[in-house]
């Protein structure tokens, strides 16, 4: 579904470049992305919706560009 999502925004979109966020320490999500090619901003940023206290608080950046996502799906069928 996230390779799916990519398509669309890419293809049908003409997106330049797509970002995803996730909490620091969400593991799972962050393998996601990196496993769709996605790359770790150095930005860390505190997700303004949740309390300063809040364990989930922390979050990091991922950014995948067209030009990387057209390379790494060149031969896919």
């Amino acid at each position: 579904a996230a390779r799916a999502a990519l398509a669309v925004g890419f293809e049908r979109l003409g997106l330049d470049e797509i970002v995803s966020f996730t909490a620091l320490g969400n593991r799972r999500s962050r393998a996601v992305m990196e496993r769709l090619g996605m790359h770790e901003d150095a930005l860390v940023f505190e997700h303004p919706a949740l309390p300063e206290s809040h364990p989930l608080r922390s979050h990091c950046l991922y950014r995948l560009a067209h030009a990387e996502w057209a390379a790494a799906t060149q031969g896919r069928g």
